[in-house]
C-alpha cells in the first residue's frame, strides 16, 4: 500500500491551453503566464499540454499540442486522451474552456478541474439557449471542480448557475514578487497598459492625461497597446487625443513582456481605467508589483487586487481620472505610501508560492475525494 501511495505522488498532473494561445516569451498571454508560474511552484509533478512557438515560457515537461485546421475542438480531445493513457496523470486541469473540459472528460477515467480566467455567463434566453444551458449545466457538474480567478468571477457565477453543485475554489492570478525589482527613484511617468479595444478605457485615459499633464511640467505618460492590428480605428482615436502632448506621450505596440515589466518597476503612476467589469485584473497586479501607485476604476476583480491601496475613479471619466491623476502628481507622499502599500498587499495576497498553494489545495481536494 505504501508503495502504491509514492507510485501516486509521482504520478504528474497535467495544465492544459486552451487552443490560440502560444505559450511563448514573446506572445504569451495572461493564461500562458499563469500555467507557466504556477506550475513552477506547484507541490505536484506538472506537465503542461500546449500549443507553442519558441521560445517557450519556461516548463520542466512540455507536450507540444498540433494546432489541427478543421475538427479541431474533437482531434485536441483525442491527442490528449492518448498523452493521458501513455502518461497516466492523475489529474487534468483544463484552462479556461468549457467545451474542451467536456470532451477530454469523456475520453479520460482522471477527475478534471475546469480553472476560469474570466466570468462564465450563461447562454441567451430562448428555446434554443435553453438547450444550451442545460447542455452547460450537464457539463459544469461532471467536473471534479472550478477555480475563479476572483471572488467577482465566482459570485457571477453562483447567481447565474443556481443548478450547478461542483466544488469551487477562488485561485486569482500571482506574480513572483522576488522577480520584480520597484525602482526607489520613479520616473514622473504615468504608464497606460491595455488592449486597443473601447471596454479598456484608453481614449478616456488619453483624454485625461491631455487634460492634466500640461499642468504638470517634467511629466510624461508611456501607452503599451496590444491588440493593435483588430483595435486599429480605436487606436488612432487615442494617438489623436494623445497628440497635443507630442513627445510627451509614448505609444509601444506589442512590446515584450519584459520591457512592460521594466516599465512598471519606474513608472511612478499606473492607470488602469478599465470600463467593463474586469474578472481580474492582472495589469493592475503588475502595476502593484511593480511599485506604481495605481488609479484605477475598480471594476471587477480590480477592487479584490488593489485593496486599500489604489485610487478609485469608478465611472472612468476623464474630467474625474484627470483629477485624480492631478492630485496624485502633485502629492509624492501619497505616491509613496500607495507605492509601499501596494507592493505589501501583493506580497501578501498574489506572490506566487501563495497562489500555488491554494491551487495545490484545491487539487488535494479532489485527489483525496476521487481516490
Amino acid at each position: 500500500m505504501q508503495r502504491d501511495e509514492a507510485a501516486d505522488r509521482q504520478r504528474p498532473l497535467f495544465h492544459i491551453l486552451p487552443r490560440g494561445m502560444t505559450f511563448s516569451r514573446d506572445g504569451a498571454s495572461s493564461i500562458d503566464l499563469f500555467v507557466s508560474e504556477v506550475a513552477a511552484h506547484s507541490r505536484f509533478p506538472i506537465e503542461i499540454v500546449a500549443e507553442f512557438r519558441a521560445p517557450a515560457l519556461p516548463a520542466k515537461v512540455l507536450h507540444p499540442l498540433p494546432a489541427y485546421p478543421f475538427a479541431e475542438g474533437s482531434r485536441r480531445a483525442r491527442f490528449v486522451a492518448a498523452l493521458a493513457r501513455a502518461r497516466d496523470p492523475r489529474l487534468l486541469i483544463v484552462q479556461q474552456h468549457l467545451p474542451s473540459a467536456a470532451a477530454i472528460g469523456r475520453r479520460v477515467a482522471q477527475p478534471i478541474l475546469l480553472q476560469r480566467h474570466n466570468f462564465l455567463r450563461p447562454p441567451r434566453p430562448g428555446w434554443l439557449g435553453g438547450f444550451a444551458r442545460a447542455r452547460h449545466a450537464r457539463q459544469l457538474q461532471a467536473l471534479a471542480g472550478i477555480t475563479f480567478v476572483s471572488e467577482a468571477a465566482r459570485d457571477d457565477f453562483e447567481r447565474d448557475w443556481p443548478e450547478v453543485a461542483t466544488p469551487r475554489w477562488i485561485v486569482p492570478n500571482g506574480v513572483e514578487c522576488s522577480q520584480w525589482r520597484p525602482s526607489a527613484d520613479r520616473e514622473p511617468l504615468v504608464l497606460v497598459v491595455g488592449r486597443a479595444t473601447p471596454e479598456k478605457g484608453l481614449l478616456e485615459a488619453a483624454q485625461a492625461l491631455a487634460a492634466t499633464l500640461p499642468g504638470h511640467p517634467g511629466w510624461g505618460s508611456a501607452f503599451v497597446v496590444s491588440g493593435a492590428e483588430r483595435g486599429a480605428d480605436y487606436l488612432r482615436q487615442v494617438r489623436e487625443a494623445l497628440a497635443p502632448l507630442q513627445a510627451r506621450a509614448r505609444v509601444f505596440v506589442e512590446i515584450p513582456y519584459a520591457e512592460v515589466k521594466a516599465l512598471n518597476e519606474r513608472a511612478a503612476i499606473s492607470l488602469i481605467p478599465s470600463k467593463w467589469r474586469e474578472p481580474f485584473g492582472r495589469t493592475c497586479l503588475e502595476a502593484l508589483a511593480g511599485g506604481a501607485a495605481v488609479v484605477t476604476s475598480g471594476t471587477g476583480g480590480l477592487r479584490e487586487i488593489g485593496g486599500d491601496a489604489a485610487l478609485y475613479v469608478p465611472d472612468a471619466e476623464p474630467a474625474r481620472l484627470a483629477e485624480a491623476l492631478g492630485a496624485l502628481m502633485s502629492d509624492a507622499s501619497l505616491r509613496e505610501r500607495l507605492s509601499h502599500e501596494g507592493r505589501t498587499r501583493t506580497e501578501a495576497l498574489f506572490d506566487l508560492p501563495r497562489v500555488a498553494r491554494r491551487l495545490d489545495d484545491a487539487c488535494a481536494a479532489i485527489l483525496a475525494r476521487a481516490k
